[in-house]
């Protein structure tokens, strides 16, 4: 969607052209708005939210006068952006963890990543806010979804409840009682999933909800479904009042306008987003970092919270000292990827980078291809093999062992020396620029 179409290159071309005066004129934003239309309804954002946002961009920049000292195609950033953050919902508002206990209700359509993003948030419970949930299995319907829950509790050291095909009313009663006898002050309970709303499936929803009295009850969205997904939002809220939105798999290559239309349609705030299967990929949502997203300026904040909370900072930087200073070893290689592999997918990372226009989806999916290879080749080698691999060339049995047991291909693994031998010099490059004070990266992002 327009987390991929950057506007601030439609606005770049749209405004091109020096203006006349330092006022803005309705000629001078038309072929902008036109442009930013066009990306908007390519993105599959509901028409209203459409007509809406560039009425509103249309009567916050057409009169006004530029400061001087100000480029115009900046002036008009700051105020789509501005525009985005409204329609986005202006502030972010955190999901209620207070209760005694807390009681977090999830819902949505089958495939829309519930079942993972029930387990995403009680790892941030109890990572983060050191709560001691219990997860409640109420798909009877689907019992892979009841064994996915278990696993994933296990995998988090988290409490778990079910009883299989048993009225999930009834557990989530007893699931309460559960609760207090084990001490947990937070309770996520998993509802059934469906491939669409149904009368039978609301009132099951509304037997639940009347019987636990959730502090918050969450419709977890796909970014990739499509505007229907508003009438079915719709509907969940008529029968339940839903207090707010889980957005997931903003990584994938959905245009995603869901996350553009269906906080302002409904009048309900995005409270998370998920980026990838992984537990710890759970985002609060703050509408001006997507915003900055949308425009093309990146989401440094994000990706630093991020690095601060899942880099091993004292490995890394004991990697990049040996890198620059021209002894980077497969060693150093797989430990950079693994702190990569920490943050998310390298799409998710992308987006949160300002200006990078020129990368294109399809160079990251190749990309992201090559490093799952070099993982699964560095992987089947010896730690004194990555350490030195100049042992590959003096002993070529090692090098057979290693195509062999990683199943790759001769070529695979010629094309990763080759690889790590250019990294090795472009790192030490970088390393002997910052030693005699010079800037590596002033090009990089230009």
């Amino acid at each position: 969607m327009g987390i991929k179409s950057f506007i601030s290159s439609i606005v770049a071309r749209s405004m091109a052209k020096k203006l006349n005066s330092s006022t803005i004129k309705e000629e001078d934003i038309t072929e902008l708005l036109k442009q930013i239309r066009i990306s908007l309804l390519d993105a599959d954002v509901n028409l209203i939210v459409v007509k809406d946002l560039i009425k509103n961009i249309r009567t916050k920049s057409v009169g006004q006068m530029i400061p001087h000292g100000i480029d115009c195609q900046q002036f008009m950033l700051t105020i789509i952006k501005q525009e985005l953050v409204t329609i986005l919902g202006t502030n972010n508002v955190p999901i209620k963890y207070d209760g005694s206990p807390s009681i977090i209700m999830m819902v949505g359509l089958q495939g829309s990543g519930k079942t993972t993003t029930a387990a995403k948030i009680a790892n941030f419970a109890k990572t983060k806010l050191n709560k001691k949930p219990l997860l409640v299995a109420l798909d009877i319907y689907r019992p892979a979804a009841i064994d996915q829950l278990r696993t994933l509790a296990k995998q988090i050291d988290v409490d778990f409840f079910d009883k299989g095909a048993q009225k999930p009313n009834i557990t989530a009663m007893e699931a309460l009682e559960i609760a207090k006898t084990n001490g947990n002050n937070l309770i996520i309970l998993d509802t059934a999933g469906r491939l669409q709303t149904n009368e039978e499936l609301m009132n099951e929803l509304d037997d639940i909800k009347h019987i636990t009295h959730p502090d918050e009850i969450l419709l977890v969205v796909d970014a990739m479904s499509g505007q229907d997904m508003i009438n079915v939002a719709q509907e969940f809220n008529k029968k339940l009042d839903l207090t707010g939105f889980v957005i997931t798999k903003l990584d994938s290559d959905a245009r995603a306008g869901v996350i553009l239309s269906i906080s302002y349609m409904l009048k309900l705030p995005i409270k998370l987003t998920g980026t990838g299967e992984r537990i710890g990929s759970l985002d609060v949502f703050y509408p001006e970092r997507i915003a900055n997203r949308i425009i093309g300026f990146g989401d440094i904040i994000t990706l630093a919270e991020k690095a601060s909370e899942v880099v091993d900072s004292s490995t890394t930087k004991k990697s990049l000292t040996r890198m620059f200073a021209g002894n980077m070893s497969l060693e150093d290689l797989l430990i950079m990827t693994q702190q990569i592999e920490k943050l998310g997918s390298l799409g998710s990372i992308v987006k949160m980078l300002p200006n990078i226009r020129q990368i294109q989806e399809s160079n990251i999916e190749l990309v992201e291809e090559k490093i799952k290879i070099w993982t699964i080749l560095m992987n089947s080698m010896t730690a004194k093999e990555r350490k030195n691999p100049n042992l590959f060339k003096k002993y070529p049995s090692r090098r057979e062992r290693v195509i062999k047991g990683s199943g790759r291909k001769p070529e695979e693994f010629n094309k990763l020396i080759n690889d790590w031998k250019k990294f090795k010099e472009q790192m030490e490059n970088i390393g002997n620029d910052l030693k005699k004070g010079k800037n590596p990266f002033a090009n990089f992002l230009k």
